[in-house]
């Protein structure tokens, strides 16, 4: 007897993606819709999830923050005497 295969579906209140067995009963029930079966046919072990973020309220900027402070040398008066 073949072992249940992982197949990809979403959650449709959160449209996060990830892999369940074929023989899950929230997949035979359809409360999981399966999804991208060419892009993700049946596997034999699981691929990685997808989860969506809320984009609400977030900046549309990628750009981040510098992670550490820019430096300046010292000049020789604020140079310590050592």
């Amino acid at each position: 007897m073949p072992h249940p295969m992982w197949v990809r579906v979403r959650d449709p209140q959160t449209k996060h993606e990830f892999d369940r067995l074929e023989t899950d009963p929230a997949v035979v029930s359809g409360r999981f819709e399966r999804v991208k079966q060419k892009a993700y046919p049946p596997a034999a072990v699981p691929r990685p999830p997808k989860h969506y973020k809320k984009l609400a309220g977030l900046s549309a900027s990628r750009e981040s923050a510098p992670s550490e402070p820019e430096t300046t040398e010292a000049t020789e008066k604020e140079k310590p005497n050592g």
